[in-house]
């Protein structure tokens, strides 16, 4: 049977339209095949992680799963930062405390800034994804595997004088970067939060009271969060810190252009 040639036409089209519509994730940064992958409503990581051929160098430690579903919960983590922060600047400003209000606007400028992504912590070691059926989760549509370059530095952010990007030192305990990153006046003296670039962040004690003992050292590219002060018992932001910490730990690491 003969087609008429505009009939083939708009078939062609409808077809490119329907297969332009597929659900999509997008695999970037250090693997031989990057670039979107169609899945479906069962597609799992492995099954996009072997095709994508993630390089043996990719520094795996980095990797990051943007995971859509999560978007919503870290939206609401987001916002409720910003809360505390506009809290803390308005009693900073009624106690005469203009030199941590500063610093509270500073911090609202830096979460404003920073993108909700939905980073979800998991394993993406495209080994172990495939032997581990517990590390082979089901993938959403729009979601986005990150396979960055090894960093040679650690960032120390939060309540310093000004953030700091410091060379990468091997073992080297996040107490002792601190050392080179000067604090703010209204900075907690007694412990300080580390997000490693695997999305875990760890709380950790330097005080003479509270040291943590055999903390984990910062990775490369670890982003070390100096709390901000706390106000004592009735404290309106308990939690401004680790959730800070928190949201910075949502923050994958950049991938080269």
């Amino acid at each position: 049977m003969n087609f008429p040639r505009s009939w083939l036409l708009l078939c062609s089209a409808l077809f490119a339209c329907a297969a332009s519509a597929a659900p999509t994730v997008t695999v970037e940064g250090d693997a031989a095949e990057p670039g979107q992958y169609a899945i479906t409503p069962t597609t799992r990581l492995h099954d996009v992680l072997l095709p994508a051929q993630v390089s043996p160098k990719a520094y795996l430690l980095g990797a990051a799963w943007l995971h859509r579903p999560l978007r919503e919960e870290q939206t609401r983590l987001k916002l409720g930062v910003l809360f505390d922060l506009a809290t803390l600047e308005r009693n900073a400003l009624l106690d005469n405390r203009p030199a941590l209000a500063e610093l509270a606007r500073s911090l609202t400028a830096k979460v404003q800034a920073m993108p909700v992504t939905g980073r979800r912590v998991a394993e993406l070691d495209p080994v172990k994804v495939e032997l581990n059926h517990e590390h082979n989760p089901e993938l959403s549509a729009g979601d986005r595997l990150i396979y960055p370059a090894r960093p040679e530095y650690v960032r120390i952010e939060g309540a310093v004088l000004a953030e700091c990007q410091l060379p990468f030192v091997p073992l080297q305990t996040a107490n002792e970067y601190l050392e080179a990153c000067p604090r703010h006046a209204e900075a907690d003296r007694d412990e300080l939060f580390v997000a490693q670039p695997d999305g875990h962040v760890q709380r950790q004690g330097i005080a003479l009271w509270n040291r943590t003992d055999a903390a984990p050292p910062p990775a490369p590219g670890a982003r070390i969060y100096v709390p901000v002060r706390g106000a004592g018992l009735g404290d309106p932001t308990p939690d401004l810190n680790a959730e800070f910490a928190a949201f910075i730990a949502t923050q994958p690491l950049e991938v080269a252009p």
